[in-house]
């Protein structure tokens, strides 16, 4: 009986212990609690320029818990976060962290390194930080109060499909309140999103992505969540009735990586990638699919070992070889990493040595790389390149199924309810009378601000007649994105401290004042008040010199600004201001400053849009700056004219899907980015390029997701031109009848009304079927693709069929929001499932299609190519199965 009372007493001590979290200690191993410590006092030295902003706010902290969560989040987080947030900010986040365990039933279930390293921490990845975890906490946790952890994982993003669904947008990536406000995001944004809001409710996530996939030209980002010891994963934002079900379960079984971020010194099982004193990168492929280990080993040309060269595991896609991994040889020579069985360019480099080699999908075998001299004379190459095989998925449990659907549609209707609370056209009609505003060019503002319209409306508002011609040409110079989440306090800020200072000089170039002085907007950093606050910062004798000689401002960041190419591990921009407060800065971060000292004194500066190197404008010329980390004169540049060598005249190359030029480096080619320039779009067109060796890339995308790749290498000279071409290696095609499809497949036609079959819109020159999910990406992906090629179609004449299919069809739906589609196009609703066991078992695929599919149906009915699943370029390659059809 007493050693029955004593187990009854102890356990109810430990009970008790739980439930006393956040009053003792957070970090129970006092050996890491010592790590954790020394590293915070390493990180406090290093932002004392901001001393009291971020560390006086432990003289307000009274328990252990909270002293410990805020050590943690100071010792591992990066640059952009010393410079842009408070201590309060901090401190409030490791509170509501806190509290949210207590609250939850599954709270003190999780281990220590589990809560540390996936759920106290604010940041996801590469967005702005914001106080979502506050909102989300206080909104979630009575709906999921209940609830069996799992369970609650599932609510929690039937939650966040209510607020938010997939769009493209730019590579910024918004906080999780703008991506509210806006009810869209881009998969990085929603996968940010649902991270935060598992995260606000105390359950353990992290965000994964496929950094590129191996089969189409693209990428993915989704969420994995911790629960009962194990982790799972689910589409963020796109709920389905059960964990580990999403729509790229399929396509996810071909990648060749996963990764996902750790923030601080985690230990866990899985493999890793990078690793250092503030965060990790994981390899989580095998959660998703087989795998193999390659490993590579560097030598020297006399056959000793490497230590320390660079090795990337590069993959095909966007016309680039990506690198999905990038690892350093030990001091055998050899690194190695997991990936999947398709085709890699492995590329190693080591003081501007290098070599490489194509590793085959199907080999194991040890790369051997030996680094040479660049001669300069590298040969061109033609390589097909081949990504892992599809893989058969498990059958899913339809009724569940059918039940999820029927919630979605519910979800939709939630979501439509805020969208209607955005500003409308008359009210901005009403303003732009009011204000003696262009009324078009309001409402477009007003429209794209989605949720965030009320600051894009205050700032119109409160425009004069002084300034309101300056007031529209600075909303002109924002982004869509800007539009989401911009302060009115922001643009005025702009709008007043623009007119302070007067031209440099008296050029005659208005786009150069308006995009390069006038725009707070310089790359991808958030925008944030820097125009006045340089005015005050700097001296009058300061401004004075800084306007005479630009050069004067790169010598003074150069004297005055650190540079640190570790700390700010997930490459978010710090904010102007911040670099000037802790007076150190990552390069990119560096050269924001740079132009926004020299727009905040009227000086014409950018970032140079294909090699982001800070330039300012003089004398009609754009001079580069800080050059191998120096003040430098511009670089010395030639012509590059390139030429469309396609035997299709109608066939325009696009840079980033058919062709990208990278410029070698330290024995590495560094691809340019010129996937905005106008100029591009036409050919023959020229491009000036600094002098140096070029390597040219095309890339042909086949239906099967294998490339054929055409490398080729050409130098630039000083004030030379150089001619390159554009020439896609194709593939022979061979036509080929897959199987003939039931014209009477009867569909409810949303465009006409009543019902048809498929022989009733049947063209003589043949069809294309398309059965999609509007409510999933694949689908949004797929109709983007169409709008590219929508004159080719329509030269075509054939008819087009989107046609929804079974039980996907949101209540809400209108196929009047899909614009620029081809002009013979009509929509349908596969209500029986007619047309899907029509097109869909005639082509072999599995018995649950992968949506979307696209068939190409010639005028006997006859099925002569079709695609299943998401594939980016769905387009392209069905505009060329088109003219090949054509030609038979």
């Amino acid at each position: 009986m007493k050693y029955q009372i004593t187990v009854i007493l102890l356990a109810l001590s430990l009970l008790s212990g739980c439930k006393m979290a956040g009053k003792g200690h957070l970090i129970a191993d006092s050996n890491y609690r010592k790590l954790v410590h020394e590293q915070f006092l390493t990180q406090k030295k290093l932002a004392n320029g901001r001393d009291s902003v971020l560390f006086g706010v432990f003289n307000q902290i009274s328990n252990q818990a909270e002293t410990e969560g805020l050590e943690f989040l100071y010792a591992f987080m990066p640059l952009s976060d010393l410079a842009m947030n408070d201590g309060h900010y901090y401190l409030r986040q490791v509170q509501t962290a806190l509290e949210s365990r207590s609250y939850f039933s599954w709270g003190n279930e999780i281990p220590e390194d589990i809560f540390l390293h996936f759920v106290l921490p604010y940041r996801v990845n590469n967005e702005y930080t914001d106080t979502a975890r506050q909102v989300f906490y206080a909104e979630l946790k009575d709906r999921i109060k209940n609830m069996e952890m799992a369970q609650a994982a599932l609510e929690v993003n039937h939650w966040c499909h209510e607020k938010v669904i997939y769009k493209s947008t730019d590579e910024r990536t918004s906080g999780p309140l703008t991506t509210v406000r806006t009810a869209f995001g881009r998969c990085g944004e929603e996968s940010t999103f649902t991270v935060a809001a598992l995260r606000s409710v105390c359950i353990p996530a992290r965000q994964v992505y496929t950094p590129r996939w191996a089969h189409t030209d693209d990428n993915h980002a989704w969420v994995e969540v911790w629960i009962n010891g194990k982790w799972h994963f689910l589409g963020a934002c796109e709920p389905e009735p059960e964990l580990d079900m999403a729509w790229f379960a399929e396509p996810v079984k071909r990648a060749m990586m996963t990764h996902t971020f750790v923030f601080g010194q985690y230990h866990g099982d899985e493999e890793v990638l990078e690793n250092n004193q503030q965060f990790a990168r994981l390899n989580l492929l095998k959660n998703y699919t087989k795998t193999k280990t390659l490993p590579v080993k560097v030598l020297q040309a006399d056959g000793t070992p490497v230590s320390g060269a660079r090795v990337e595991y590069s993959l095909y896609n966007y016309a680039e070889f990506y690198p999905i991994a990038t690892l350093y040889s030990d001091s055998t020579g050899v690194c190695s990493a997991t990936t999947g069985f398709g085709d890699l360019l492995l590329w190693a480099s080591k003081d501007g040595l290098f070599d490489y080699r194509l590793a085959h999908g199907k080999s194991s075998d040890t790369v051997v790389l030996t680094l040479r001299a660049n001669n300069y004379a590298l040969q061109p190459e033609i390589l097909k390149l081949t990504p892992p095989a599809k893989q058969p998925l498990s059958p899913v449990d339809q009724s569940k199924a059918d039940e999820n659907n029927q919630r979605l549609q519910h979800e939709d209707s939630i979501r439509n309810v805020y969208i209607q609370t955005f500003i409308d056209s008359v009210a901005s009609s009403k303003l732009a009378m009011e204000k003696g505003l262009d009324a078009q060019q309001v409402w477009n503002f007003l429209m794209l601000s989605r949720g965030n319209w009320s600051e894009i409306y205050n700032f119109l508002k409160g425009l004069s007649a002084d300034n309101a011609a300056t007031g529209m040409a600075l909303l002109h110079e924002l982004s869509e994105k800007d539009l989401h989440d911009i302060q009115t306090s922001t643009l005025q800020d702009h709008l007043l401290a623009y007119t302070a200072f007067a031209k440099k000089t008296a050029h005659n170039h208005p786009d150069i004042e308006s995009n390069n002085v006038l725009s707070p907007r310089i790359g991808r950093e958030f925008v944030t008040n820097w125009r006045s606050y340089m005015q005050q910062y700097f001296s009058s004798e300061q401004i004075e010199l800084f306007r005479k000689n630009p050069a004067e401002i790169a010598i003074w960041i150069t004297n005055q600004i650190k540079i640190d190419t570790v700390g700010n591990y997930y490459n978010v921009p710090l904010i102007p201001q911040g670099v000037l407060e802790l007076k150190i800065a990552d390069k990119y971060s560096r050269n924001l400053l740079f132009v926004a000292i020299c727009r905040s004194f009227g000086i014409p500066s950018r970032l140079e849009p294909a090699t982001y190197v800070p330039q300012f404008f003089a004398e009609n010329l754009w001079h580069d700056v800080f050059a191998g980390g120096m003040m430098a004169v511009s670089a010395t540049r030639g012509t590059v004219v390139i030429q469309n060598a396609s035997e299709d005249a109608s066939f325009v190359p696009q840079y980033y899907a058919h062709f990208t030029i990278s410029r070698f480096d330290k024995g590495r080619f560094i691809t340019l980015d010129y996937e905005n320039d106008a100029s591009l779009q036409s050919f023959p067109c020229k491009l000036s390029l600094d002098t140096g060796y070029y390597r040219l890339v095309t890339g042909n995308r086949l239906d099967n997701g294998s490339v054929i790749c055409n490398i080729s290498y050409f130098n630039v000279t000083r004030d030379k031109q150089t001619n390159i071409a554009i020439n896609l290696v194709s593939d022979a095609m061979q036509s080929e009848v897959l199987g003939k499809a039931d014209l009477q497949a009867a569909f409810a036609n949303l465009t006409q009304g009543g019902t048809n079959s498929l022989s009733h819109l049947m063209h003589h020159k043949g069809m294309v079927v398309a059965l999609i999910d509007p409510s999933k990406e694949p689908t949004r992906h797929l109709m983007e693709d169409i709008k590219m090629v929508k004159s080719g179609v329509d030269d075509w004449g054939g008819k087009v069929i989107f046609i929804v299919a079974k039980d996907k069809k949101p209540a809400d739906f209108n196929p009047a929001v899909y614009k620029s589609i081809p002009e013979n196009a009509e929509f349908g609703y596969d209500r029986l499932g007619e047309v899907a066991s029509s097109v869909s078992t005639v082509c072999s695929i599995n018995a649950s299609p992968q949506l979307p599919v696209v068939a190409l149906l010639n005028s006997k009915g006859e099925i002569v190519w079709h695609s299943e699943g998401y594939s980016s370029g769905l387009g392209d390659q069905l505009l060329k199965q088109i003219k090949f059809s054509q030609q038979q």
